[in-house]
């Protein structure tokens, strides 16, 4: 019995021994270092050309004129949203703790993000300024772009501030990837947060790889992908075109329509996994194999270059990209200048390090890992079978009214509207982020019952002219009808408009004449032409008093916003339109 108890107590000694790592503070000070540092070089370079190559790869020789202009003009590095999140995250992390809720997130984003986020990221902000809070604001149902890459470029931070922590890293980066995405879409970020962490103790790329993927489903599509990049990586390890075709063939070009996208998470994560297979651990052949990829290479250049940074420390970035000028002395001349988010300062890069290194100490110790001194430094013990667990949160601010009556839409005789079919040779002609499988083309979508998913949405959009319009849908019947609730559906909007900027419900009168109705609406109307306020999918309710009439609308203005001004100029204002519901007043 007591050999028994004694190989049972080896065992568990074992095992607790299993599940802790060891790293000095400078080691780890000099991996995420390598993680930022790696970031910024793979960011600013990889801009030059993104989203160049889509057809066929790009073939060099590759300048970066455009990254020189832009260091040169900041005199350092400059943000961007590869990795300008990660710095708004660090801070939010010392403010609230390494624990952060999604209700602080949402106050974070709102304030600090009012320009330059695009696609998943973009619908998640115009739903939190709706009312929602996260997760809902990634679900697929409300956010339209929820499969596309945008969780995978901003959330490398919760991993590095938790080394050797792979279930946790992974765990939370899951969390927070459906700030944005939803479905398979989060599984490149849940991947890439398993190697990030892992990579403070494993330098091998295939072994982190493998071992990623284990953190995914056994059925997840980009599980499925991963294995696919290796066979092709294994077969042909000096050649990635072949690769590339392979997967540009099978999730670009034969992807379905609803996600079919040159942004897609799948297709830029497999990107990712190939170059950073082919670029052999070298963070400069990374790069240029990330540029020559194609797609939205920028992101997959920054977040590959950074966890190259953290395999083999900061002294592995090249200094010809980080320090191009002759008068630095230092990475980006240890300089961090923000360009793109409100209220956010410039810093100190040196100092965004040390920053994130407090923190991984304080993630490290809630997490059940030690320090000790040795020798006068740090040593962290870490419990490297840590886990994430998130809190529990409410998910929006508002609740809709109750619908009571029957929805007399369906019962109209006529369905009323500025414009009742889309100008296809219009819309052709503008840059479209939503696939086409969504949209219809006819008004009379707006009382099928159907308020979101493919061929649900109709676009108001008119032949070309950008003169503002008033646009107003509504239904005539032909007895009487006494209604107290109009409820307006939004569909997926586009980047350079398909919204209200103001909207109000009228009703005729005995006299044949349009009167406006006295109405509140919930949630509150975001009076503001922005694109970063507007909800994708949104309902507004408008409640009034009982009126009695044949026809009853809603009219406004449409929004006037030229995104893109290469592709939208001459582009009409336009609302985008899945339903419009009448109710019975009781």
């Amino acid at each position: 019995m007591k050999r028994i108890l004694y190989i049972l107590a080896v065992l568990l000694i074992a095992a607790s021994c299993c599940q802790q790592k060891e790293i000095s503070r400078s080691e780890l000070k000099n991996k995420i270092a390598g993680a930022w540092i790696g970031q910024m070089v793979g960011n600013i370079y990889g801009l030059e050309y993104e989203n160049k190559f889509v057809d066929e790869p790009g073939e060099g020789p590759f300048v970066f004129n455009k990254a020189m202009r832009k260091m040169s003009a900041v005199d350092g590095a400059f943000s961007d949203d590869d990795t300008d999140v990660e710095y708004l995250y660090l801070m939010m992390m010392e403010q609230y703790g390494v624990d952060p809720t999604y209700a602080q997130v949402k106050e974070k984003w709102m304030y600090h993000i009012r320009d330059r986020v695009w696609l998943a990221n973009r619908a998640a902000l115009g739903l939190m300024h709706y009312g929602f809070t996260p997760p809902l604001t990634g679900k697929k149902e409300y956010n339209p772009h929820w499969f596309q890459i945008d969780p995978q470029l901003i959330n490398e931070i919760w991993a590095y501030t938790a080394p050797g922590m792979p279930d946790y890293a992974a765990g939370i980066s899951d969390w927070a990837a459906r700030i944005t995405s939803d479905d398979w879409a989060v599984s490149p970020t849940v991947v890439y947060g398993a190697m990030y962490s892992e990579a403070f103790f494993e330098k091998d790329i295939p072994t982190l790889i493998r071992h990623a993927k284990e953190y995914l489903p056994k059925k997840d599509r980009f599980r499925a992908i991963i294995d696919e990049c290796l066979e092709l990586w294994e077969k042909n390890p000096d050649d990635w075109k072949p690769a590339r075709k392979a997967m540009a063939d099978k999730l670009y070009f034969n992807e379905d329509d609803i996600t079919r996208s040159i942004w897609n998470a799948d297709l830029n994560g497999a990107m990712g996994i190939l170059s950073l297979l082919y670029g052999e651990g070298d963070i400069d052949k990374t790069l240029l194999i990330g540029c020559a990829m194609g797609f939205d290479c920028d992101n997959q250049t920054a977040t590959m270059c950074g966890l190259l940074g953290v395999i083999n420390g900061v002294e592995s970035v090249p200094l010809d990209r980080a320090m191009p000028f002759e008068h630095w002395t230092k990475p980006f001349n240890d300089r961090y200048i923000n360009v793109t988010r409100y209220d956010m300062p410039d810093a100190s890069i040196e100092d965004i390090i040390e920053r994130t290194v407090v923190l991984a100490e304080k993630n490290i110790l809630a997490r059940g890992g030690k320090v000790r001194e040795e020798n006068g430094e740090k040593i962290y013990t870490i419990n490297s079978k840590a886990k994430f667990h998130a809190a529990v949160e409410a998910g929006s601010t508002f609740v809709l009214p109750e619908k009571k009556g029957r929805n007399l839409a369906t019962e109209a005789a006529e369905i009323l509207a500025l414009t009742r079919e889309t100008d296809r040779a219009t819309l052709d002609s503008c840059w479209l982020t939503i696939p086409v499988s969504y949209r219809a083309y006819t008004v009379d979508v707006i009382n099928d019952g159907i308020t979101g998913g493919p061929g649900a949405a109709f676009y108001s959009l008119g032949s070309k002219s950008n003169a503002p319009k008033r646009d107003y849908f509504g239904y005539r019947w032909d007895k009487p009808v006494t209604t107290d609730m109009i409820s307006f559906h939004y569909g997926p909007l586009e980047e350079f408009g398909g919204w209200y900027s103001n909207l109000h419900p009228e009703y005729l009168d005995e006299n044949g004449e349009w009167k406006a109705i006295e109405a509140k609406v919930t949630p509150e109307w975001p009076y503001c032409d922005e694109v970063f306020f507007q909800p994708h999918n949104g309902e507004f309710v408008f409640t009034f008093p009982k009126v009695t009439t044949t026809a009853v609308r809603v009219i406004g203005d449409d929004a006037v916003l030229i995104h893109w001004n290469k592709y939208t100029k001459d582009v009409s204002s336009f609302i985008s339109i899945t339903e419009l519901e009448v109710y019975e007043a009781k």
